[in-house]
């Protein structure tokens, strides 16, 4: 019952219109196979990218929370000075001595290192009389480098004046030894 209808021919001429139809060609999107060392080539670098990213952002976090660290400890080492300072200043005495390399009196440096709780070098390049604070000092601990310059603005909450904190971080590029 099934009906073959494949060796019958056309015995009438084809009309122009199936012609064209028969010869167009399709548009469209066409698929078409990769390349495998493409896809590995892509895998590759989108790989770098992002190990590349996670490297840079890792680095900023760990110099800023770094820099934060030693800027807390300046603060305290300011709040050190202070107190210390007031020490001195009752034994008629003063904390700053412009003679010696970091700037403090003698035992003061020591002072200050057991108020403040921290272990980094602090230079103290000029203090206050009147006030009894510390206009300018630079604190080092490990690669960061804190220098602390009074503004000047006298605020209502503390007393004393308030200045800024410039937090650096340097490493070691050559370090020649006298022979």
């Amino acid at each position: 019952m099934f009906w073959d209808y494949s060796n019958i021919r056309r015995t009438t001429p084809v009309p122009e219109e199936e012609q064209k139809q028969e010869t167009i060609q399709v548009e469209g999107t066409q698929f078409y196979r990769r390349s495998k060392y493409a896809d590995v080539f892509r895998i590759i670098i989108i790989t770098v990218v992002i190990f590349a990213m996670l490297t840079v952002l890792s680095l900023w976090f760990i110099l800023d929370s770094g820099a934060r660290q030693a800027y807390k400890e300046a603060r305290d080492i300011r709040k050190a000075l202070r107190a210390v300072g007031t020490e001195y200043y009752g034994e008629l005495t003063s904390i700053y001595d412009p003679n010696k390399p970091d700037g403090l009196a003698d035992g003061a440096a020591d002072k200050v290192a057991f108020i403040s709780q921290r272990k980094g070098k602090v230079v103290l390049y000029d203090w206050d009389e009147k006030n009894n604070g510390p206009l300018s000092f630079e604190y080092t601990t490990g690669l960061y480098r804190v220098v602390y310059k009074d503004t000047g603005i006298d605020s209502g909450i503390t007393s004393g004046v308030e200045g800024d904190f410039n937090v650096y971080y340097s490493f070691e590029l050559l370090k020649y030894e006298a022979q």
